[in-house]
Formats: structure tokens, sequence, C-alpha cells
């Protein structure tokens, strides 16, 4: 820095013959090119590149599975799909899309209340495909069909339902001032979408768009649209840290990007990973199970990532630790799913492999849906860390 510095002022003294004018547009000029330093060294100490592999090796889990909440032999207990869990002071919060309703349970799986119900009134769900607790308890469920929020108090008594500006794509937070973060899709001009992480007022009007994605899944003919959804796009994912910031993720780009509520980038880290191909296998189980019932002469419009997304989802724990989950390629018949383990400075601690998904980490328990393939049965598990005081972060 001291040496262009001196660069500058030998050049500035070599031009001192120059009119005013020259003078003025040289300083500024001068000026610039500092602006453009100071921003450039600035951003560039937001970016930790982590190591390839995990500081501490494989993380081992000694679990226990000390809870199962779902049997065929009481309503209260039976589960037609699970499209959240939730857990708040002493209660277990479990949505059912299928259903139509959220079920209410204590830490020991007893059955404590029901929430919401099909319907078109007050505190009713057509089609509610996720739920979030807010900060000070109050229930949000997004219906889909409805295309609204619907909110109950902690007690489960209905309060409002709240019509937004934009349409959620699933998974929202609410804060402790009841405003709304969520991702939305939404088409450009010609036949551009874009993913849109947002920031929505408790009216449900769009308060600031925090980040932005290019994302393709739209097929315009002369006739109609077609939206078509397969794992092998670009897709967003995001969670929240115990400091009311938001870590992000483009699935196509290693990268984990810590944002303010207010959209300030706070780091950026960086992980470099060799990418794989998507390859014609993988495309045609998609066209043979996923897209059974698209039109086959749009099939050559479908859209594929060259290669392989590197995430399905992002999770963190009160700890402040990220869980990245590695996408599975639909070709692998193996069910143990993959997690790599940052903290929020950005170092890579662990790499951690289960045989199930995680859909929920909280106060040293891991929660997860079960589907038994062979009747159909659904059912919550909750599995005790023992280890988890001796995880580092």
């Amino acid at each position: 820095m001291l040496q262009l510095i001196k660069r500058v002022f030998l050049l500035m003294e070599a031009e001192m013959k120059l009119t005013f004018i020259k003078k003025l547009l040289f300083i500024l000029l001068i000026f610039n090119i500092f602006t453009q330093l100071l921003i450039s060294q600035k951003e560039s100490s937001l970016v930790v590149i982590s190591s390839k592999k995990p500081l501490h090796g494989n993380l081992k889990l000694k679990l226990k599975k000390d809870l199962v909440i779902g049997n065929e032999f009481s309503e209260h207990y039976i589960f037609g799909s699970i499209n959240g869990i939730e857990v708040y002071d002493e209660y277990i919060y479990v949505l059912d899309g299928k259903m139509v309703k959220i079920q209410v349970y204590d830490l020991k799986g007893n059955y404590i209340k029901t929430i919401g119900r099909k319907g078109n009134g007050p505190g009713e769900f057509l089609l509610p495909n996720a739920l979030c607790l807010s900060k000070n308890g109050n229930i949000y469920v997004w219906d889909l069909m409805r295309r609204r929020m619907i909110v109950f108090d902690k007690e489960g008594d209905y309060k409002k339902d709240i019509i937004l500006e934009k349409i959620s794509a699933g998974k929202f937070y609410v804060d402790e001032n009841e405003f709304i973060y969520m991702r939305i899709v939404e088409l450009e001009t010609g036949s551009d979408m874009y993913t849109y992480f947002v920031k929505i007022n408790p009216k449900g009007k769009l308060e600031k768009t925090l980040k932005k994605q290019f994302y393709l899944s739209l097929i315009i003919t002369e006739k109609m649209r077609f939206f078509y959804e397969h794992p092998y796009l670009a897709n967003l994912y995001f969670a929240v840290l115990p400091d009311g910031n938001f870590v992000l993720m483009n699935s196509l780009n290693y990268e984990l990007t810590l944002l303010s509520p207010k959209g300030k980038i706070l780091l950026r880290i960086r992980k470099k990973e060799k990418s794989e191909k998507v390859t014609q296998k993988e495309k045609e189980i998609i066209f043979s199970t996923k897209f059974k019932n698209f039109p086959k002469h749009l099939r050559k419009y479908v859209i594929f990532s060259k290669l392989r997304p590197y995430c399905s989802n992002l999770l963190t724990d009160e700890k402040g630790r990220i869980y990245v989950e590695r996408f599975k390629p639909i070709t692998e018949k193996s069910k143990v799913y993959t997690y790599d383990i940052f903290n929020k400075k950005g170092e890579y601690l662990y790499k951690l492999k289960l045989d199930f998904r995680i859909n929920l980490i909280k106060n040293g328990f891991i929660y997860t849906a079960f589907i038994n393939e062979e009747t159909g049965e659904i059912k919550v598990f909750r599995y005790k860390i023992e280890n988890w005081e001796k995880i580092k972060s």
C-alpha cells in the first residue's frame, strides 16, 4: 500500500503543470483507484477458503433412540406425511400435509392437541407444506393452495391469515418482530426464472430482496407453460444461525454465504472440491420416474445441470454449527446421508455419515421422519446424542 501511495504522489508531482480541469480529473481518477482497491481488499477479507479435509476427521455420534411417535392404533399417532418438525419449549410440533393438520406432543411423545383442519375457513388449510414457530411461540403455517400464512398463538388458537405479496417456495423463518424470511421463485422477462431470498413484513408485503439466483424450471410453448422440478437443478438453500443471521448456499456452487437480516454479507466460506458430471443414466432415471407423465415431445427442453449439485439441504444447531447435506445421486442405492459440518468462522470441522436424514437437530437431539418402505407407515424418531458436549465448535 505504501509503495502505491508513493507512486501516486510522484505522478501528481509530474502533472503539476496541467490545467485545473485536468488536475481535477486526474485526482478523481486516483481517488477511484484507491476506492476500488479498498473495496477489493474488504471483499477478499470476507472470504474464507476452508480446508479440503475436516479438521477433526469423521464425526462418530453416539446415538440412542429415546422416542418414537407414531402407531396405527390411534388417529393422533397416524401420519400421512411429515412436512415439518419443530420443537418449542416442552412441545413437539409435527405438520402433516396429507392429513392437513398439526399434531402436538410433549417431549415424552404424549399427544397434547391437534391444531388446524382441512377447509377454507379461519384456521383451516388446504395444502400446508411448511411450518415455523416464531421467536415468541406463534405458529406459522404456509398453505400453498390458499397462498397465505395461517397464524396461531402458542396455545394453538387461531390469530389471523397473512396474504403474502409473494408466493413462498416452502421453508421459511419468522423472527422476533414477526418478519418472514423465505425463498420465492418468480418469472422475469421471457422465460428466465429466478430464486430470491426475501424479507416480508408482518402485513405480507415485500420488505427487501436479500439474494437473487438464476433458476430455470420453465418451458414456454405457444399454448401453455410447463413448470418442472427435479434434483439436478440449481437450488437455493438457507438456514438460521443462533444470532439471527442466515447461511445460504447455491446447490451448484460450494460456497456458504453468511448474511445479516439486512442483507449484509458477513462472510463467504468456500470449499474447493472437484465437481462431477451428470450421467446419461441419471437423466434416464429422472425421465422414467419424476417425468413419467411429462409430455414426451417436451422432454428435449428439460434442462439438467452439467454438473451434479453439491448439496440438498442446510441445517444449523444452537452451537452455531452449519450442516451441509451432501447431494446424493439418484443412481446411488446406499441409504447413507453425508453431512459436512462447519462453524461460522468458516472452519470445516467434521464429516458426518448417518443412515437416515436429519429433519431437525436441537438441544442435543436429532429428529427424523422414518418411512417404512414395506408398509408405508410414517413415524417420528428422536435420537439423543450422548457425546453432544464433546463435539467441537
